[in-house]
């Protein structure tokens, strides 16, 4: 290997902490997307096998007023 110049070290510290802060990177997202998928898997199973709900929703207001039993 050739000898390198007074900023050689420099640049080879540089260049190793950018490899070593770019495979940190890459582990993080692999881990978030494997996460991503673990979910979306849970829950479109989930979804399937949900119970319906019941609505029992009535208007916020009547044109009539309040009405009485």
């Amino acid at each position: 290997m050739p000898e390198l110049d007074h900023y050689g070290a420099y640049l080879m510290s540089a260049f190793g902490v950018t490899v070593i802060v770019l495979g940190v990177y890459g582990l993080y997202l692999r881990s978030r997307l494997q996460g991503a998928r673990r979910r979306a898997s849970y829950s479109g199973r989930n979804v399937s096998a949900a119970a319906p709900i019941a609505t029992t929703a009535q208007p916020a207001s009547s044109a009539n007023g309040p009405s009485t039993p």
